[in-house]
């Protein structure tokens, strides 16, 4: 995931650190390129909201975009919490700064699939695919809380149809926070990731338990956890 870290002059040096614990490009307010996957901001959130509120598509096409406080004490994800932005407020934490989460899908309750599939997979295919795993489990979509895959796939119209056609929210995970979970390694190591599917699944589920292993559908992947 590409970052960018975005201040005022006068919070440059300030900034420097933030920047470099993220890996990430800093750059004064205004001067930013477009083509990052995620904007932290140490501006007000209204000068931010106002900055982006007229180029707004959808969550499948948008950037994550986090605010920091004036005291650099707290991260509030701001824009794509499910696309990167609670990511990039949570590896904040490494250095002092609280994450602030307002999605409810890490707190709640229920089901949480993810899913790995082929560049030229079809919407019914991914589709199909949910709907046997879920079969597996005996659970329905309205047990699901989220269907997640790699923050790669963030542009997929397959995924994107298929999340709508399931009535499911969706949601991504970035290669760092995939590479973070306890799963066994799979063909995504050719990729540089452990896994997608399992990953995924467990990214997003509250008691970090794997209910449904892997399963291979077609192209599909798919796996649950809760």
């Amino acid at each position: 995931m590409r970052v960018a870290v975005v201040c005022f002059e006068r919070d440059l040096e300030k900034m420097k650190k933030i920047a470099e614990f993220l890996k990430a490009d800093l750059y004064i307010y205004g001067r930013e390129p477009e083509d990052y996957d995620a904007f932290v901001y140490r501006a007000a959130a209204g000068i931010v909201v106002r900055k982006f509120c007229r180029s707004l598509k959808s969550k499948f096409e948008d950037p994550a975009v986090v605010v920091l406080d004036p005291t650099l004490s707290y991260a509030i994800p701001l824009l794509g919490g499910h696309e990167g932005a609670n990511e990039v407020a949570k590896r904040l934490e490494g250095i002092g700064i609280r994450a602030v989460i307002t999605t409810s899908a890490e707190f709640q309750e229920g089901y949480s699939i993810g899913i790995g599939f082929r560049r030229n997979s079809r919407p019914e295919e991914i589709v199909n695919a949910v709907k046997a795993a879920m079969n597996e489990l005996g659970i329905s979509s309205g047990e699901v809380k989220i269907l997640a895959t790699a923050l790669m796939k963030k542009r997929s119209l397959a995924f994107r149809d298929a999340a709508r056609n399931l009535g499911i929210p969706a949601g991504f995970v970035s290669d760092d926070g995939i590479n973070s979970m306890k799963v066994r390694e799979s063909a995504a190591v050719k990729i540089g990731l452990k896994s997608v599917a399992e990953a995924c699944a467990l990214y997003y589920s509250k008691n970090k338990e794997l209910l449904l292993p892997k399963r291979v559908y077609g192209g599909v992947t798919v796996a649950i956890a809760r």
